[in-house]
C-alpha cells in the first residue's frame, strides 16, 4: 500500500477593488501563482465562475488530496463568522456570497475567509516586514486604504479583529472634519486622501501615470505625491498615538511610490505625536509586495 502524500499545499487567494491573485504555497515557498483583473462581471455567479477557473488552474498540476485549504482575502467588513462580506466599499458584486459553502461544493475544498488587508498584516508579520516584530499595525493604500492590526502572544500571531469582526478599517477615520476639499457629502476620511481616489482628484491622468510621471521626476506629479504623504501622515500619527506598535507597514500599489511620499509622511506624523519616545517608530515598504495578501490568505491555514 503506497503511503499518502501530506497535506502540506495551501492555497491563497487575495480579491482587491481591481484584481485577483493567487498563490499555491507550500511552507514559506509559492510553489504557483496566477493573477486576472477584475472584468465587470454581471452576476456573482459569473465573478464565482472566473475564480473557481482561476483555481482549478493553478492546481492542475497537483493532487487536490494534498491541498489542506483555501484563504481568501476580501476587500469590506465581513460577517462576525466570517462567511460572507457584509459592507463591501469597492466591490458591491462581492456582497453575501457564500464563499465557504460555494466553493466547497465546487471544488470540495475548505474555506477561510478574511478581511484584506488583516490577511496582508497577516502575511507581513509571518514572512515579511514585520517578521520578528512584536506588534504591527499595517496600511493597505491602493483604490481604498485597508488596515490590519497584528500582535505576538506568545508564539502565536493574532489579528485584532474587534468584538463584532471590524475592527482594522483605518482608511475610515475622519482626518478632515470639513469634508473633501469642499465636497462636504463626502466624508474626510483618510481613504480619499491617501489612495488612488486622491491621484484621481488631482490629475485627470490615472493614477498609474502619475506615478510613472512622479519617478520620473515631473514636478506636478510629485506634488501630489507630496501632498498624499502630507494627509497620510495625519493617519499615521493617529495610529501611533492610539496603538503605539512597533512597526507600521505600508502596502498596496500606492506605496510602491513609497519613497515619493515617505519624508512629508514621517514629518507630519512626527510633528502630531504625543509621546517623544514614538516618533521614530518605523514606517516601512510591504517586503512582499503584490503577494502580501494571498500569502496571508494562505497563512489563514497555518496552525
Amino acid at each position: 500500500m503506497k503511503n499518502k502524500k501530506p497535506q502540506n499545499l495551501i492555497i491563497g487567494i487575495d480579491i482587491g477593488g481591481t484584481k485577483v491573485k493567487l498563490v499555491l504555497m507550500r511552507g514559506s515557498k509559492v510553489l504557483e501563482e496566477d493573477r486576472y483583473l477584475l472584468k465587470s462581471f454581471k452576476t456573482p455567479r459569473q465573478f464565482l465562475a472566473t475564480l473557481v477557473a482561476h483555481i482549478e488552474m493553478l492546481i492542475k498540476d497537483y493532487s487536490k488530496y494534498r491541498i489542506k485549504g483555501i484563504g481568501i482575502g476580501l476587500p469590506g467588513v465581513l460577517s462576525i463568522d466570517r462567511r460572507k462580506v457584509i459592507v463591501p466599499p469597492n466591490l458591491s458584486i462581492i456582497k453575501n456570497i457564500d464563499f465557504i459553502k460555494i466553493l466547497k461544493s465546487s471544488l470540495n475544498l475548505p474555506v477561510r475567509l478574511e478581511n484584506d488587508a488583516n490577511a496582508m498584516a497577516l502575511g507581513e508579520m509571518i514572512w515579511g516586514a514585520g517578521q520578528g516584530r512584536e506588534s504591527m499595525v499595517l496600511l493597505s493604500l491602493g483604490t481604498g486604504v485597508g488596515g490590519g492590526i497584528i500582535y505576538r502572544r506568545g508564539r502565536k500571531v493574532q489579528l485584532l479583529t474587534g468584538h463584532q469582526g471590524a475592527a482594522g478599517e483605518l482608511g475610515h477615520m475622519i482626518i478632515n472634519f470639513n469634508g473633501v476639499e469642499g465636497r462636504s457629502r463626502l466624508k474626510g476620511e483618510l481613504e480619499q486622501y491617501a489612495s488612488a481616489k486622491f491621484i484621481r482628484r488631482r490629475s485627470s491622468k490615472h493614477p498609474l501615470v502619475v506615478q510613472q510621471e512622479a519617478l520620473a521626476g515631473q514636478k506636478t506629479a510629485l506634488k501630489i505625491y507630496e501632498d498624499l504623504g502630507y494627509y497620510l501622515g495625519f493617519g499615521l500619527a493617529n495610529i501611533v498615538n492610539i496603538f503605539d506598535p512597533e512597526v507600521i507597514v505600508l502596502s498596496g500599489g500606492i506605496s510602491e511610490a513609497y519613497k515619493l511620499f515617505i519624508k512629508s509622511a514621517r514629518q507630519t506624523m512626527r510633528d502630531n505625536i504625543l509621546s517623544p519616545k514614538s516618533i521614530n517608530i518605523p514606517v516601512l515598504k510591504s517586503k512582499l509586495k503584490d503577494r502580501a495578501g494571498a500569502m496571508g490568505a494562505a497563512a489563514l491555514w497555518l496552525e
